[in-house]
């Protein structure tokens, strides 16, 4: 056998390993179905399809990629209400940075949510490549919330032309009903972390609320789909934009497979996603309570409520946070560290999309607080967390999918 090939055997063994070994609580990553991951090896990987603006398509059997795109179309529409729908982009960032190059110029000047407020580290970045100027959305830290009266006085002024919302550390998502735009003025809003709970209405799908508004993200968070980017809109002038730009200007050879695969998720949350999103919020207050109980401090935005999302934040010291980082790591608990203003400067972050994903009960949430207790204390609680992580790995049983369908 190749000396390469037996590495990457060794390699997909050790992954398998990690996988079946690990508590998942990193609220970037999500199971996907089998349901979900049969068109990644459809007939729809590789194929080529490139549609001109006068509708022709040049090259044969493109075809068929143009009805998978109208079928997402239908499915978007049905259920986050969008009249045009894009997911030729791969990831959330690779998403956001198509839209901003198809509808922002450089004489543009935006808000955005800043990393230290939870806003994605990469789009001011991005931003700054393209010439854009920006500002710092004004933020509210003890909730968790943007200053709406501070924001409106900014919108007001005139000087901005978009609102940029991109949070990848969000308890308390925003309400745009209290965001007074000017008529000129749009909003990118970036669901990455939210888009299977708007689909489950638990948060705010804001093509509900305004029409200067593009609805973008990218899958594979609390919507459980393969990675790829979506954008939506419902306004005019900004889909002409999009449809114009993204193909050809910006991208040519998509990938299909991601997009059947997409079409899926989306399939599979139709039917089951109330359930389990509703899971994802309540184990994730649920955990949130039960930490607490343990002397762990907690974010809250009242006094039962510690989210409306997927994610924690559990505050601590510098030291302390990465401590339990590296505590967390040995004994394969996935989860992230934070040193930021929002987590009043160093904290974890956890997700419960995953586990919400095997239907635990509320025991086993406790089971999951004490592991984490004892992983906090250390090495001497070694027996305890070793006892703890065997009885929830064996409860790991994926729900909330189709059984026995796969479409190839």
């Amino acid at each position: 056998m190749n000396k390469i090939l037996q590495q990457y055997e060794e390699l997909c063994k050790d992954m398998k390993k990690f996988e079946t070994e690990k508590l998942p609580l990193c609220a970037a990553e999500t199971y996907i179905s089998d349901f979900c991951k049969a068109p990644l090896l459809s007939n729809f990987e590789g194929k080529y399809s490139f549609v001109d603006h006068a509708g022709v398509d040049s090259f044969i059997g493109g075809e068929f990629i143009v009805r998978l795109n109208q079928l997402l179309n239908s499915e978007c529409n049905a259920l986050f209400h969008a009249n045009y729908s894009n997911a030729d982009t791969l990831t959330g960032i690779n998403c956001f940075t198509v839209c901003a190059m198809a509808v922002l110029s450089r004489e543009d000047r935006v808000l955005i949510t800043s990393p230290e407020q939870g806003g994605h580290a990469s789009i001011p970045i991005i931003l700054k490549s393209l010439g854009i100027q920006y500002d710092s959305i004004p933020y509210n830290y003890e909730e968790y919330q943007i200053n709406y009266e501070q924001l409106n006085d900014l919108c007001s002024t005139k000087k901005y032309n978009f609102l940029i919302f991109c949070q990848s550390d969000i308890l308390n998502p925003p309400d745009l009903r209290k965001v007074k735009l000017p008529p000129n003025m749009g909003i990118i809003y970036d669901g990455t972390q939210t888009l299977g709970l708007m689909i489950a209405n638990l948060v705010q799908n804001p093509l509900d609320v305004g029409e200067n508004v593009i609805l973008i993200g990218g899958a594979h968070k609390t919507l459980p789909a393969p990675a790829c980017g979506l954008i939506m809109t419902n306004n005019i002038t900004y889909e002409e934009k999009l449809k114009h730009n993204i193909t050809p200007h910006f991208l040519r050879n998509t990938q299909p497979n991601h997009i059947a695969a997409l079409l899926m998720a989306l399939i599979e949350q139709e039917t089951f996603g109330k359930q389990y999103q509703e899971k994802v919020v309540f184990f994730a207050n649920t955990l949130a309570n039960e930490l607490e109980q343990l002397d762990f401090r907690l974010a809250k935005l009242q006094s039962c409520i510690y989210t409306y999302t997927h994610q924690i934040f559990i505050l601590m010291g510098n030291t302390e946070t990465d401590n339990f980082y590296y505590k967390a790591k040995k004994y394969n608990i996935t989860l992230n560290a934070k040193h930021k203003r929002l987590f009043s400067n160093d904290g974890i972050r956890l997700g419960t999309q995953q586990i919400a994903r095997y239907n635990w009960t509320c025991e086993d949430i406790s089971m999951l607080a004490q592991l984490l207790y004892f992983v906090n204390r250390g090495e001497e609680c070694d027996r305890q967390i070793r006892a703890l992580r065997k009885q929830l790995i064996a409860k790991k049983t994926p729900q909330f999918t189709f059984e026995n369908i796969t479409i190839k």
